[in-house]
């Protein structure tokens, strides 16, 4: 019935594996795990070879990606219903899996969110910009995202129909890191599938520094315009990228394209030391986008 799917790059998932393990036990229906490694390093493909006996465990020779990579998991699995889980998530209820099969047998959703959560403890200074972000902008209630079941889905932790999956796949032309989901769940809205929401969060375990969230967030804005571009620059999807509306409401200021050339080096320095502040956060991302725009043009004949 239930197939619990995790991505796996470079990441420790034995903690996790044994905890759905556990979960999984004594239930009445037949719940699998699925790992798919995406071409970790040879310390972790032995990590996970010791998970076989447990889990389902598929290592690829070459890395394919975030997209490719979840469509790659229909291939490995016959059942109904994919429970997506990032490997560096962290189970916070121990019904978590009881939760989401009490949903689904009376609901029978397409797509199902159940979001996640950060720890509450102020993490070190140089882990802090991503913790703070995590918490004030991904980490939305329940509450807020039944009010906008669309725009606060996220690929962490959701589950959806294998139909619904074959029929409507992760874009297999994004590559990298970042807004594979924005387009993904843009193209259920625009097809008609709702995302249902349920309150049943995991821990976001893993805290990139702030410069790995930077060099993060420089691939994310660079797939961002790739989406944009894929998505055929439809004004309905621009509504709910607020950096790139705004960037385009000031795309021709030649004064504030100066001047946030000119800080760029500045905002980024001061981020990664440890001042995580939201606003210089996003003035930083604006900065970027002229820069990747700019580069955009140089390449045109």
């Amino acid at each position: 019935m239930l197939a619990v799917c995790i991505p796996v790059y470079n990441q420790n998932v034995e903690r996790l594996v044994n905890e759905l393990i556990a979960q999984s036990k004594d239930l009445q229906e037949e719940i699998s795990i699925v790992l798919i490694d995406d071409a970790s390093s040879e310390e972790f493909q032995l990590q996970y070879n010791i998970l076989k006996e447990y889990t389902q465990v598929i290592q690829l020779e070459i890395n394919i990606g975030r997209s490719k990579i979840r469509n790659l998991f229909l291939k490995y699995t016959e059942a109904k219903f994919l429970l997506f889980l990032d490997c560096d998530s962290e189970l916070v209820r121990p019904d978590f899996i009881c939760k989401y099969l009490d949903f689904i047998r009376v609901q029978k959703p397409l797509v199902l969110f159940g979001a996640s959560i950060y720890q509450k403890e102020v993490p070190r200074i140089y882990y802090r910009l991503r913790w703070k972000y995590g918490n004030i902008i991904e980490s939305k209630s329940f509450e807020d995202r039944e009010n906008n079941p669309n725009l606060a889905f996220k690929t962490n932790n959701f589950i959806v129909d294998r139909k619904v999956l074959e029929a409507h796949p992760f874009n297999a032309l994004i590559s990298g890191y970042g807004h594979e989901d924005t387009l993904f769940g843009f193209e259920l809205e625009q097809n008609g599938i709702v995302i249902c929401h349920i309150d049943n969060p995991v821990l976001n375990a893993h805290l990139d520094s702030n410069t790995q969230f930077l060099h993060k967030t420089d691939e994310a804005l660079s797939n961002l315009l790739h989406v944009w571009s894929l998505s055929g620059e439809n004004e309905k999807l621009l509504e709910r990228l607020k950096i790139l509306t705004t960037y385009f409401k000031y795309e021709h200021s030649f004064p504030l394209r100066l001047a946030l050339k000119s800080f760029s080096g500045l905002f980024r320095f001061i981020l990664e030391i440890g001042f995580a502040n939201l606003t210089l956060y996003n003035l930083y991302k604006l900065s970027y986008l002229f820069k990747l725009r700019s580069a955009e043009r140089k390449e045109q004949p």
